[in-house]
């Protein structure tokens, strides 16, 4: 892990890209002055689940993912992290603690600012607490979704809607490559690898999807949308 003062190029892209764009410019000095950056390897840890809660974390370049650990070694995929994106977490206000850990998906680039001044911002800029509000709401909501679709559909249903949150969020296209594992895919989807694997071979027969390595294409996406509804 190699840690740094942020560079000027990413501080631009990152305050032009989140919630930190709607602080004032003497807020973003502040905030320039007392931020860092970390480099993260593919496969480390950025924090982990339970570990005290200190700073506010922003993607600024790579992909990290977002999950829970249980006592049984399984790990529950929330989300996936993109460049412009905030890790925050339930613990900001409550009990600083994390409640899910951060795992790089790639060669990641990730800046810190203090919990403290963070809080600080937000006191000050009631426009810029707001925007953080509405920001955490959206993935609230997307989190209601998923949570929704784990606890109804059955496992041709929930490998439809990681594919789709792929295609339509992650990646916008319905041809990517990605650097999720059989074994993340099936973690976002509430499934064993193996069961994985096995509704990736018959999405595949069935024409609906071209899937080689880490290489996919989802060829009837109406298909694999109708297979959502109805599992």
């Amino acid at each position: 892990m190699n840690k740094k003062h942020i560079s000027e190029e990413n501080l631009n892209f990152d305050m032009s890209s989140n919630v930190l764009k709607f602080l004032s410019e003497e807020q973003k000095e502040y905030i320039r002055n007392i931020m860092f950056s970390v480099n993260f390897s593919k496969g480390e840890i950025i924090f982990k689940q339970g570990t005290p809660m200190l700073h506010i974390v922003f993607i600024i370049g790579g992909m990290a993912k977002i999950y829970i650990e249980d006592n049984n070694n399984k790990n529950i995929v929330i989300s996936l992290i993109k460049p412009g994106e905030i890790i925050g977490g339930p613990g900001f206000y409550t009990d600083y603690k994390h409640h899910f850990s951060v795992t790089a998906l790639e060669n990641t680039t990730a800046c810190f600012i203090e919990v403290a001044a963070f809080k600080k911002m937000i006191l000050e800029s009631p426009e810029f607490g707001l925007e953080f509000i509405r920001y955490r709401n959206i993935r609230h909501i997307n989190f209601y979704d998923k949570l929704r679709v784990t606890s109804h559909k059955q496992m041709n249903g929930r490998l439809a809607h990681t594919l789709l949150y792929l295609s339509d969020t992650v990646y916008h296209s319905n041809s990517f490559k990605t650097t999720l594992t059989r074994q993340d895919l099936a973690d976002m989807s509430s499934m064993t690898k193996e069961s994985a694997i096995r509704v990736l071979k018959s999405f595949k027969e069935s024409g609906i999807i071209e899937c080689q390595n880490n290489d996919f294409e989802i060829k009837n996406k109406t298909a694999l949308k109708n297979i959502l509804e109805s599992g």
